[in-house]
């Protein structure tokens, strides 16, 4: 299959001038574009950390001006795009690219068995017509055994014109938020240590040591795209959804997934489906032109292939504690059941989305708010390790994150005008008939004005939303709702007043951006507080808080 394609890319169409590759936007974790039809890349060599404190030479396609990269950059073009490659070579022999799947390809630079070379120090230039949507790679096709496994790849994606949401057709649209690339590459480390010393190597030895996903080994998959400490290995692959809800949530996610290792590698999304729609940028269809799409529990990815997959996770066991509580005869599950290694967990230990329970003394939760992960690995178990020490290598975690965010209640109150009537902050964790009850002021202008605080929420976190449910003893009093500033130690509102009389009254509000400004930090780390401000009388009043909650997706 991967010299049929090789030999396919080598065919020649005319050039059309287009715009430069522009520079991403950097999202924490899903693809990372660069956009354009106009790529300028550089071959190069550079070195990557494993996680067993090794470290390796590679070879690499950077963009021009830019820091060694790997693997090279995701480059995303459009429907109809007329796309050029620029391509310096700042390695010691001759290199060159193919693009599996694009069909017209020409270029100048010196001839090559399958493309156009650029010589050590020198130039080539590759142009093509990006005529049919999918997930492609592009490569070396000097010399690939030795190229492509030093590290001279990286993935292609056409987008359909006017469609960013789809993958191909309509039927295979997907939610922008939720697009992640899953690249499976593999490494012989004796032969990187052969190139690198100028040893002589022989390819029929070939050992792979270490198995990547996007460029890193497990556990280092799982940290965020650009992290400073894997300054040559940008790009993370930790997947993430919500459940499916048909109003609030209802497009599924899309993985990407290509191979440009020399083996095959098959795949496993630990307890989950996913549904594949495409392979090698071709939908999925019958011999007369029906959906062939199929759901899959684990699928072997062969050496040079790429395969689409869209994916929804539903609650359908309803994991939620108060519309679908344990029987009083059947004991919740809790860390009894369970063997943690290392004292180091992903569990909440709770049984329930979105809900945090009891961990033994002494462990250490990776968990932020009961969200739940499920492993996706190569069921290759040599490839699960790092230089055959498991766990590690081909592998990443699906997070599944609770349908509404994560959630916070104030763990504690100040009252700036007023004075307390009763109650405690932790009357506020539920909308019940436990009242937090601030007295007004008793002259001028009557004010009750008190803030809840909370701990604990990540820094990074995006979707602060603010929920107060509350009443006042006397009907339609003002009632604004403000968060505290850290960055100037200021209040700001958030949105209009609300008329709140004499029957609880709920709102839900928003700050404005940046929302980082409003998690503190240092001493402060994790602290949020908010403020509830009631006004607009000359009689004594009181205001009743019955709810205060934080809701946020953390990062």
């Amino acid at each position: 299959m991967r010299k049929a394609l090789l030999a396919a890319a080598a065919l020649l169409v005319a050039f059309a001038p287009s715009a430069r590759a522009q520079a991403p936007a950097v999202p924490r974790q899903g693809i990372v574009c660069t956009n354009g039809t106009t790529f300028d890349l550089t071959a190069t060599p550079g070195y990557i950390e494993t996680p067993d404190g090794n470290s390796v030479l590679m070879w690499s396609y950077a963009l021009a001006g830019g820091e060694f990269q790997s693997p090279g950059p995701v480059l995303c073009v459009n429907e109809g795009d007329s796309v050029t490659v620029h391509l310096h070579n700042d390695l010691t022999e001759p290199v060159s690219i193919v693009f599996p799947g694009q069909t017209g390809v020409g270029g100048s630079g010196s001839s090559g068995l399958l493309a156009k070379e650029a010589p050590a120090g020198g130039d080539a230039t590759y142009t093509f017509t990006a005529s049919q949507p999918g997930t492609y790679v592009y490569e070396s096709g000097t010399d690939p055994e030795k190229q492509v496994e030093m590290g001279l790849y990286g993935a292609l994606i056409v987008r359909p014109a006017g469609h960013p949401d789809y993958a191909y057709d309509a039927a295979t649209r997907f939610d922008p938020q939720r697009e992640y690339l899953v690249l499976l590459s593999d490494i012989d480390p004796d032969l990187h240590h052969a190139v690198e010393t100028g040893a002589p190597y022989h390819f029929d030895q070939l050992r792979n040591r270490y198995f990547a996903i996007n460029g890193r080994q497990f556990p280092d998959t799982l940290q965020d795209n650009g992290v400073s400490w894997l300054p040559a290995q940008p790009y993370g692959s930790l997947i993430r959804v919500k459940p499916y809800n048909a109003t609030g949530n209802p497009l599924p996610a899309l993985i990407r997934m290509a191979n440009v290792g020399t083996v095959n590698h098959p795949f496993h999304p630990h307890g989950n489906h996913i549904k594949e729609v495409a392979q090698d940028g071709r939908p999925l269809r019958t011999p007369g032109g029906g959906d062939a799409s199929s759901e899959h529990f684990a699928e072997t990815i062969g050496s040079g292939q790429t395969q689409d997959y869209l994916f929804s996770w539903t609650d359908q066991d309803s994991w939620n504690p108060g519309s679908n509580p344990f029987p009083a005869s059947v004991a919740s599950p809790d860390y009894r059941n369970l063997t943690f290694k290392d004292g180091n967990t992903w569990s909440s230990g709770s049984a329930y989305l979105g809900s945090k329970g009891t961990l033994p003394v002494g462990t250490v939760s990776q968990n932020i708010c009961g969200e739940w992960y499920f492993p996706w690995h190569s069921h290759a178990l040599n490839e699960f390790t790092n230089y055959d020490a498991g766990f590690g290598g081909m592998a990443t975690l699906l997070r599944v994150d609770p349908p509404g965010g994560c959630t916070a209640v104030a763990g504690t109150a100040s009252i700036l005008a007023g004075t307390l009537n009763s109650g405690t902050a932790t009357a506020l964790a539920a909308a019940d008939t436990a009242y937090y009850k601030v007295n007004s002021t008793v002259s001028g202008t009557r004010t009750a004005d008190w803030y809840g605080g909370f701990t604990g929420v990540p820094r990074g976190s995006t979707g602060l939303a603010v929920t107060y449910t509350g009443r006042n003893s006397i009907a339609a009093l003002p009632t604004t709702l403000w968060i505290w500033k850290w960055s100037t130690s200021t209040w700001v509102q958030m949105g209009a007043a609300t008329g709140v009389g004499t029957s609880d009254v709920t709102s839900t509000r928003t700050p404005p951006s940046p929302q980082s400004d409003y998690i503190g930090t240092g001493a402060n780390a994790g602290k949020v507080r908010v403020r509830v401000l009631t006004t607009g009388t000359t009689t004594n009043f009181v205001t009743q808080g019955n709810l205060l909650k934080l809701t946020y997706d953390a990062p």
